[in-house]
């Protein structure tokens, strides 16, 4: 189920971890297709909203991984890392594509 429709835009996040999503990036390279990374900024109302735990949840339930983190202009920036296929995925669930 995916019940946030938001408003984002791709752009260069900082690749430091923060808040890291699942187990790591050996548990989505349990693949053998092509791995993708996308980072991503999402605007809107998204702070005060749960958004980050639910970013979190679905990213363990589709098996990707991952960093997300409030910013201070009142925006959410992430990454998603895994299969290509569970990061399109993950990215259509949170409305960022």
């Amino acid at each position: 189920m995916c019940p946030l429709p938001l408003a984002a835009a791709a752009v260069a996040a900082p690749r430091a971890p923060l808040r890291l999503l699942n187990r790591g990036l050996a548990a989505a390279m349990s693949t053998a297709g092509p791995l993708k990374s996308v980072d991503y900024e999402v605007f809107g109302r998204v702070q005060g909203v749960c958004f980050r735990m639910y970013t979190e949840d679905e990213a363990r339930k589709i098996g990707v991984v991952g960093w997300v983190k409030n910013t201070s202009k009142g925006t959410v920036t992430g990454q998603v890392q895994g299969p290509e296929d569970k990061v399109n995925s993950m990215l259509e669930c949170s409305g960022l594509i």
